[in-house]
Order: C-alpha cells, then sequence, then structure tokens
C-alpha cells in the first residue's frame, strides 16, 4: 500500500504548548487507521495538524508524498479532507444547500447515504445527529478525497447510529482506495473497521498495532488508554509504517 499521510516526529499544539509530543503516524491509501485515547490526550491536535489547520512545532507532515501545505482550502482540493467533531454544517441551509458548497457531484455521496435523497430539502438543524453525521461525510466526499480525516465522529449519537455509519468507512477504504485516519471514542466499534490503531496518551503514542491484535487484548488497550502500564516498553528503531505488522509499545 501506497502511503499518503505521514507524520514524522511531530510536535504540535498551541501557543508554543506542546499538545501532541514526537508523533510518528502514517495512512496509507484503502486503509483505515483509529486513533483512540482519553480526552486531552492530543487526537483533534493531531487531525487539526494533518490537515493543516496548525503548523507543527516540530517534525513533517507530508501528504501524497508532498510536504503539506498550510492552507486547509488547498489541502482539502488536493484531497485531504478533514470532517470535524462539529461537523462543519450550516444548520440553517438545506441538505441540498450544504451538499452544493463542497463543489462537485454529490452522486456517489448519494450512493453511499441514499437515506440523504429524501432530505436534500430539509434544512440541516431539523436532521437528527445520525442523519447530520451522514451528511456531514457525505459532504466531505463530494471533494472525492484521497485522506478522509474524521474527528469523534460518534460524538452525541447513540450506539447504534454509529454501528449504522461505521461499515460506510470501511467501504470508503475498500471500494475507494481513501485513506481513514478515524478519531473514536467507541474502542470495540473503531477497532472491528480498523486495519491499524494507535492509542494517545499525554500526547505521546504509547501503543500501536493491528486492529484485530489491539482488538483481542483489551487489557493492554486500558492500561496505554489510562497510561496505568508497568509493562516494560517494546521498542524498534523505526516507527510501523502504513500496514506493517506487530505491536509497538512505547513509553507513556
Amino acid at each position: 500500500m501506497t502511503e499518503v499521510l505521514t507524520l514524522q516526529a511531530v510536535t504540535a499544539g498551541y501557543t508554543g504548548i506542546p499538545a501532541v509530543r514526537d508523533l510518528n503516524l502514517s495512512v496509507a491509501s484503502g486503509e483505515v487507521v483509529a486513533m483512540l485515547g482519553p480526552n486531552g490526550a492530543g487526537k483533534t491536535t493531531t487531525l487539526l495538524t494533518a490537515a493543516g489547520v496548525i503548523t507543527p512545532i516540530s517534525g513533517t507532515v507530508t501528504a501524497f508524498g508532498r510536504p503539506l501545505h498550510q492552507r486547509l482550502e488547498h489541502n482539502a482540493r488536493a484531497g485531504l479532507v478533514l470532517v470535524p467533531d462539529n461537523r462543519g454544517l450550516f444548520h440553517t441551509l438545506s441538505v441540498r444547500e450544504n451538499l452544493a458548497l463542497a463543489r462537485g457531484s454529490v452522486d456517489h455521496a448519494l450512493e453511499l447515504f441514499p437515506a440523504l435523497k429524501e432530505l436534500m430539502p430539509r434544512r440541516c438543524g431539523q436532521l437528527s445527529g445520525g442523519e447530520q453525521q451522514m451528511l456531514a461525510i457525505a459532504k466531505a466526499l463530494v471533494r472525492r478525497p484521497k485522506v478522509l480525516l474524521i474527528d469523534e465522529m460518534s460524538m452525541g449519537l447513540a450506539p447504534v447510529a454509529v454501528q449504522a455509519l461505521l461499515p460506510t468507512i470501511r467501504a470508503l477504504a475498500d471500494d475507494w482506495g481513501v485513506g481513514v485516519l478515524l478519531v473514536e471514542q467507541h474502542i470495540d466499534l473503531a477497532l472491528s473497521i480498523a486495519d491499524r490503531a494507535v492509542v494517545l496518551h499525554h500526547g505521546r503514542a504509547v501503543l500501536t498495532g493491528p486492529a484485530d491484535e489491539l482488538r483481542a487484548d483489551r487489557h493492554a488497550v486500558a492500561e496505554a488508554y489510562f497510561g496505568t502500564s508497568t509493562t516494560p516498553a517494546l521498542t524498534t528503531e523505526q516507527p510501523p509504517t502504513a500496514g506493517s505488522p506487530g505491536r509497538r509499545r512505547e513509553p507513556a
């Protein structure tokens, strides 16, 4: 698989204060990478840095083999699209008008979310939380992304609504070849559709590995998630590249 997004030794934050420290992370075409961790772990900061909203304090971000441009719109046109945790929708506009703002064909997006067809004239503010999240992802898909960054897709949604949305994320990777970096609070659901996962704690990646292995080892995930691990660190000379096997634990 070809890497389409790479963060190398990235430290990033706000007003010079790091929220993410020395992070190595990659996403390949057709791969779903789940990013897990408690509130304040640095997940949103990582997405904003990957999208070009935040300039790294140190380290490098590359997209499609080129240095990341520090303009969100420029990166979106290149195929790196962010779905923020607030969904980025205009509640006074209709579903059709929100999709039109993305300036592209809606056909493929509506194929994945056919329920939106009947909602086209309805104002976004009248939609349920699940319908709004469908619209937010559909709006991103209108731009035909090569990399999709999704922040807290399940925020404010019932687990059943999340379960309905996650297979679509898997389909984007499998059928469209989109690389997906997914921040998600429902650990089991995220690991069920991801290829790899990384757990952040206090801005550092403390556990990475294939999603199926991490799903089978809930104890290791819980330790990394809550920062309670006393297990000696497993080290490698290089961070795992996209799709590479093996689990890697780093000191918290």
